[in-house]
């Protein structure tokens, strides 16, 4: 597995991303980020699935880390356990008054495909990734 850091958010992929790929999950944390719908394209056999499996995956992990970090420090009345560290272990502190604060406001990630095969083609992909555990 290779972690890479795309927009903050570390990413495992399970081999070394070309830089098409890189730049497809650059853009998919862009849009969940800036809470926005985008719409991407990529030739036929440059790994989108896996880039969107892998990107969409990693983001919600980062968000999940977060959500606990903050958890964390509000159940020790605001101090700190690591004071020279930033909140996140995977980032810098969140502040901004949207950000959750439940493990419910986690997002779930609904993919959806136009056949079955399809759909088996993507949970084969998921098996061979550091998120397998999402199935």
């Amino acid at each position: 597995m290779t972690l890479i850091k795309l927009r903050g958010v570390n990413v495992d992929f399970p081999f070394t991303p070309y830089s098409c790929q890189e730049e497809y999950m650059r853009k998919v944390i862009e849009c969940l980020q800036n809470k926005v719908n985008g719409v991407l394209e990529s030739p036929t056999g440059t790994g989108k699935t896996l880039c969107l499996l892998c990107s969409a995956l990693g983001w919600r992990e980062n968000l999940k880390d977060k959500i606990s970090d903050r958890k964390i420090a509000e159940r020790m009345d605001g101090v700190e356990l690591f004071p020279d560290r930033p909140m996140s272990s995977r980032g810098t502190a969140v502040t901004n008054k949207d950000t959750p604060t439940y493990d419910t406001d986690i997002p779930k990630i609904i993919y959806a495909s136009r056949t079955h095969s399809q759909l088996a083609q993507v949970i084969n992909e998921l098996k061979n990734t550091f998120y397998r555990s999402a199935i």
